[in-house]
């Protein structure tokens, strides 16, 4: 049985399926992860065309069929296609990177309504004309997606002691998602990836924070604060629940 579905949604990627048409992955609030074809989307007068561009938010009017493999877009209308974060080579790399954690961890024909206005509050937010340290919001993502996908991180206080830490660095267990104060970790053996009070603030904060309170963070970030370790932390332990081996591409040119 055929239906009409409308929803808002993100385009994940797309690809070129023939000399007019363009297979576009979605992501949807209704549905999750949905593929569908955009017929003569390529043609110059089509009403598609610049609509279903990667990263876009868009409304879009799809004809859903449960056994076919590709859905049919009928009509799109652009709502945000976040000009401010494509103006800025370190917020696009972000806002992609994003994307590519999307594609690959949101299931098909599963309503993600949460996650999607997580995710366009993010995205809304990133697209502010003066942002700085946009890698804040990727972090921030990675951190909520965690949770999302129900194995989120336990920072607050020390897994030992349950304590509030005062003694550093922490050390971090990606398994449980949880951190060990310095005293404690004083007599534990097993190797662990340590974090100093600035970056185990930040992490705390951030899992505290809606995307609208980011820009107010930012400015409290110490310049000098290394957050590339926070990155390298959320993704293994990301990595190690999802079971993959996920490797963000479109950082590859901004971060060693």
């Amino acid at each position: 049985m055929t239906q009409t579905l409308k929803t808002d949604a993100l385009v994940l990627h797309s690809l070129r399926w023939s000399e007019s048409s363009k297979i576009i992955h979605l992501f949807t609030a209704e549905r999750g992860s949905l593929k569908a074809i955009a017929h003569g989307v390529m043609r110059p007068k089509s009403s598609l065309r610049g609509v279903l561009e990667n990263l876009n938010q868009v409304q879009v009017i799809l004809s859903v069929k449960e056994s076919r493999g590709l859905q049919i877009i009928s009509q799109a209308d652009l709502l945000n296609p976040f000009s401010h974060i494509r103006d800025n080579l370190d917020a696009t790399a972000m806002a992609f990177s994003i994307m590519e954690l999307l594609r690959s961890l949101i299931h098909e024909n599963e309503a993600s309504h949460e996650i999607f206005r997580y995710t366009s509050g993010l995205l809304q937010q990133l697209n502010r004309p003066d942002i700085s340290h946009p890698l804040v919001f990727l972090l921030s993502f990675i951190a909520h997606f965690s949770e999302y996908l129900g194995f989120g991180w336990q920072v607050e206080e020390c897994r030992k002691c349950k304590q509030v830490p005062e003694s550093f660095p922490v050390k971090t267990d990606i398994v449980n998602g949880s951190i060990t104060c310095a005293r404690c970790a004083s007599a534990d053996s097993q190797p662990q990836k340590p974090l100093s009070k600035l970056q185990w603030r930040l992490l705390f904060r951030l899992q505290q924070e809606p995307p609208s309170g980011l820009p107010a963070l930012i400015p409290k970030i110490p310049p000098d604060l290394n957050m590339n370790p926070l990155l390298d932390l959320l993704m293994a332990h990301l990595n190690y629940h999802t079971e993959q081996s996920l490797q963000l591409k479109s950082l590859k040119m901004l971060l060693p």
